[in-house]
């Protein structure tokens, strides 16, 4: 497990998500475009303005495993 994985894993999934995208350098909507989702769910997400649907989660952490980040969705308690 690398660095940057490790310090995901202790982040609230909102704080996931805006970490990965500065990370990578992108925007909400290339996010979206790159999940497979809406902008509106990943602005949502980053607002935490709704609790996410398993699916879509699932699609995020597809995205991130693509990208190098190491996470389980299962171990992501508040994710869900």
């Amino acid at each position: 497990m690398n660095y940057l994985s490790l310090k995901i894993k202790q982040l609230p999934f909102s704080e996931q998500v805006k970490y990965v995208r500065m990370v990578l350098g992108i925007s909400q909507t290339e996010l979206a475009e790159q999940c497979g989702i809406s902008y509106a769910t990943v602005s949502r997400w980053e607002r935490e303005n709704r609790t996410p649907q398993v699916a879509m989660v699932g699609k995020f952490y597809s995205f991130c495993l693509r990208k190098g980040f190491e996470l389980d969705s299962a171990q992501e308690g508040g994710a869900l």
